[in-house]
């Protein structure tokens, strides 16, 4: 009994993960036109159920590709309480370490050192953008840091990949 958790089928926990998500979203959704009054929250209460949805998806049937687009809705979702309720700069910098996050994370949970890497260079691009548009960094030396960052990070992967095609 693969296809079972304590002898319910896994498609029926995932169809009521499902109803419980849409009831949940559209809870929010109202409580956020009605109460807060804002109009634009819909989105990021989407999005955030929506990843939940895939992490239940990825958690019951083992799929990395559910489980890297569920965290990405769900702390893209949440980025985008945070950014509302405190009013935060430079929203997308934010966004960008939601999905240097949601790769660490899916690092993490599937042994796949790919996302590991993508995180990393996500992450590097936007702290150098971020330091330049705090004026931290002027331009050349943002453009001279960052340039550098992306030959040694291709180089190493360059190498990297040898390694592997050698194993194989």
């Amino acid at each position: 009994m693969q296809g079972r958790i304590l002898g319910v089928k896994k498609s029926t926990i995932l169809q009521s993960c499902f109803w419980i998500n849409c009831a949940l979203w559209l809870f929010f959704t109202l409580f956020s036109i009605f109460f807060w009054k804002n109009y634009y929250l819909w989105f990021f209460i989407f999005c955030f159920f929506t990843g939940l949805q895939q992490l239940a998806k990825s958690v019951l049937f083992k799929l990395d590709s559910a489980c890297y687009f569920g965290f990405l809705l769900s702390l893209t979702g949440g980025i985008g309480f945070v950014c509302y309720f405190v009013g935060l700069q430079y929203k997308f910098f934010y966004f960008l370490a939601a999905i240097s996050l949601a790769s660490v994370f899916t690092c993490l949970f599937t042994k796949q050192t790919l996302h590991l890497f993508f995180a990393v260079i996500v992450f590097v691009s936007g702290a150098l953008g971020f330091l330049y548009c705090l004026d931290v960094l002027n331009l050349a030396v943002f453009l001279g840091i960052y340039l550098t960052f992306l030959f040694i990070f291709a180089v190493v992967c360059v190498i990297l990949y040898a390694r592997y095609i050698h194993r194989r």
